[in-house]
């Protein structure tokens, strides 16, 4: 995901001027790191490996939390379209999150009045939004599914070919075209080599974590653990 400028400015100007920020990504997140001092600014996470955080100078900010109620199943790329056919901006929701099959998303104060007269239907389905306590958001853990691969080596593109089964040339356009996001940095060499906990996304196939090396083959090869977020 590329960010500009102008955004990067935005979050420093409303981290200094109210003494907190919107929702920000992790590639934001970084950039912010880079531009002010520890001691400036502290985190909001909203739960172990959150996309989204909010930065604040003194006191806490205050962070709603919604669950989506459904009688059909949804998926996260339908909330995500309904949300925004709605033009409503992706720097005033945080995560949206599965749990215990049920989606859950984070909210500003401000926006609750909006989001819960306009987002009542998603993909043809009716939905409500009913505010759970924001401590529930200590026990998310993100849904994910193991899987298996036997790779030749723990380079990135060797990695992404492996999960998505493109051919070389086709994984190494996916690289020069920012498709693949490291540790939520789409500025990548296809020859980086994974470690341990690493966290990636492929633009149409998911997010994926490189959980662990499950042991060496007779060919030097490796298999490997990747863990699928639903």
């Amino acid at each position: 995901m590329k960010v500009n400028n102008y955004n990067i400015e935005k979050i420093l100007d409303s981290l200094n001027n109210y003494g907190k920020t919107n929702f920000i990504t992790q590639k934001e997140l970084m950039i912010i790191k880079g531009k002010l001092f520890k001691n400036e600014y502290n985190i909001y996470w909203l739960y172990d490996e959150c996309s989204k955080v909010i930065l604040y100078k003194k006191d806490i900010p205050d962070i709603k939390l919604f669950k989506i109620k459904c009688k059909n199943k949804l998926r996260h790329q339908e909330i995500l379209g309904t949300i925004f056919s709605l033009g409503i901006k992706e720097d005033t929701f945080g995560d949206i999150v599965k749990y215990n099959d049920e989606f859950y998303i984070f909210l500003l104060p401000h926006l609750v009045s909006y989001f819960t007269c306009n987002l009542t239907e998603i993909n043809g389905n009716k939905i409500i939004l009913e505010e759970v306590d924001i401590a529930s958001k200590d026990k998310f853990i993100q849904d994910t599914v193991a899987k298996e691969y036997i790779v030749s080596s723990l380079r990135i593109d060797n990695i992404v070919s492996s999960i998505t089964n493109c051919s070389r040339k086709d994984t190494l356009d996916k690289f020069k075209n920012n498709e693949v996001n490291l540790n939520y940095n789409d500025e990548i060499k296809p020859t980086r080599v994974l470690q341990e906990g690493d966290i990636f996304s492929i633009r149409r196939y998911g997010k994926f974590k490189f959980n662990k090396i499950l042991k060496m083959t007779k060919k030097g090869g490796f298999i490997i653990e990747i863990l699928i977020y639903k």
